[in-house]
């Protein structure tokens, strides 16, 4: 008797720490560094459209018993966020560009920058013996003033910098941290198609034809029936393959000078988007993304916000940002005042696997956050999970165009994100109304994993 009131005890106290472990992790309150990650409400949720029972899948499992509790237990994936090794970048001529160093926050940020966003007259808060203005101009899509600040060694950290500042500006200050494409590459080694510029002999024409026509329609969903504006934050793009030839396609670097670049990431990205749009439909990227290596692209807070000032005075309907990154009050600002315009911006939930913290600008409220999954409809092994998750699609070795030409594949949650881009935009175009477009996009969602909407699939997958 006296055993089994033991081990009930013991029982009882797996079960009550596990449910505090789900309680803490439901509300998605993670300590990174010295940064709390507060709840958030994904703006999905505010829409006034039942799309069935919300369960905890975690509570579920403690309530069926202690077996189950164990095997949750054994389950839990150990932590695989990783943050990339800092560069320094140089010009073909020798000179130091941009030198990355790993900021206290764990992240990527330029070295010795921060970034503060407000009046024109706020400039006179600068005048520091340690405070540098590097550069300064207006943002017209939040009507406020960017200033780039190289601070020095002594003041090099988040409280020392605010401390400087009066209390008007201590919210509105951040690092220039630096955000990072979400692809991870080819998964194997697909056959390509080339597309020939030059015209064939007429046999292999024809064949290089009834091939190509294949592939665009081969598993491709319906294209949206109105022109529409989309915008991209990416690298630069291939604008001139011919996946992308039915578009009205512009693009601005906001680089910059002499940091290295690639085709590739935008030109994938640009060309998912294209499946899913009409002809005539207007294509804006921000080109952004600088060569870290042959896997990795970054792009400064600075040059996504450039980009974003720049999409924004171009009216889209919609951002396509697949990137990820850290919590930056900048940012969040900077996100929060084009929110309130009506613009909705769409980002990758990030590839650092299901441990990951949230990453952003997936994370913030206002932003559809998007996963990716397989043709069986799986999810990626490497996309991260949390309550801010709202929709999952295709994103594991699809097929998207090269700048080379060809066609070739990509994975990563950067490739789901398109999609659901397209999707809204087109929903968006047809209601004119923000709202109902969410609503719309929410009720064509499959449910998928646990009932009701969960941290892997978020509301579900769309098609």
């Amino acid at each position: 008797m006296m055993c089994r009131s033991l081990c009930q005890l013991i029982v009882s106290g797996l079960i009550l720490s596990l449910s505090s472990m789900v309680s803490s992790d439901a509300c998605a309150q993670l300590t990174i560094g010295r940064q709390i990650i507060e709840p958030v409400n994904p703006i999905i949720d505010k829409v006034p459209v039942d799309v069935g029972t919300v369960r905890d899948v975690l509570e579920n499992q403690v309530e069926q018993g202690v077996g189950n509790t164990f095997e949750t237990l054994a389950n839990i994936p150990a932590p695989q966020f990783t943050v990339p090794s800092p560069l320094s970048l140089t010009s073909p001529a020798g000179n130091l560009v941009l030198k990355e160093v790993k900021a206290p926050d764990g992240f990527l940020a330029v070295k010795s920058e921060w970034l503060v966003v407000g009046s024109e007259a706020d400039k006179t808060h600068f005048s520091h013996p340690d405070i540098t203005i590097e550069s300064s101009h207006y943002l017209t899509a939040i009507d406020q003033w960017v200033y780039r600040l190289k601070v020095s060694t002594n003041l090099d950290e988040l409280s020392q910098i605010r401390n400087s500042l009066p209390t008007s500006l201590k919210e509105q200050v951040g690092r220039n941290h630096i955000y990072l494409a979400q692809n991870m590459g080819e998964l194997q080694s697909p056959e390509t198609y080339e597309i020939h510029e030059n015209p064939a002999p007429l046999e292999n024409q024809k064949n290089s034809q009834d091939k190509q026509t294949s592939i665009a329609t081969t598993g491709k969903p319906k294209v949206c029936q109105v022109p529409v504006r989309i915008g991209m934050i990416d690298t630069n793009i291939a604008h001139n393959h011919q996946a992308l030839k039915h578009l009205v396609i512009e693009q601005q670097s906001f680089l910059p000078q002499a940091l290295p670049t690639t085709q590739l990431h935008g030109t994938s990205v640009a060309s998912l988007l294209a499946d899913n749009m009409l002809t005539g439909s207007h294509l804006y990227n921000a080109s952004v993304f600088y060569t870290r290596n042959s896997i990795s692209q970054g792009a400064t807070l600075l040059s996504l916000i450039d980009g974003l000032n720049y999409l924004v005075a171009k009216h889209v309907d919609t951002i396509n940002m697949s990137l990820a990154g850290p919590e930056n009050p900048v940012l969040a600002n900077v996100i929060k005042k084009i929110s309130e315009q009506g613009i909705q911006i769409i980002a990758a939930v990030g590839n650092e696997g299901p441990a990951s913290p949230p990453l952003f600008p997936a994370a913030y409220p206002s932003t559809i956050a998007v996963t990716a999954v397989d043709s069986k409809q799986a999810i990626y092994r490497w996309a991260n999970q949390g309550n801010y998750v709202d929709f999952a699609a295709s994103g594991v070795s699809v097929e998207v165009a090269h700048p080379d030409g060809t066609i070739s594949r990509e994975t990563g949650t950067s490739m789901a994100t398109p999609f659901v881009s397209a999707r809204y935009a087109c929903l968006f175009r047809a209601s004119s109304n923000q709202a109902q477009a969410l609503a719309t996009l929410r009720d064509q969602a499959i449910d998928a994993g646990a009932p009701g909407r969960d941290p892997v699939f978020g509301v579900g997958i769309l098609q």
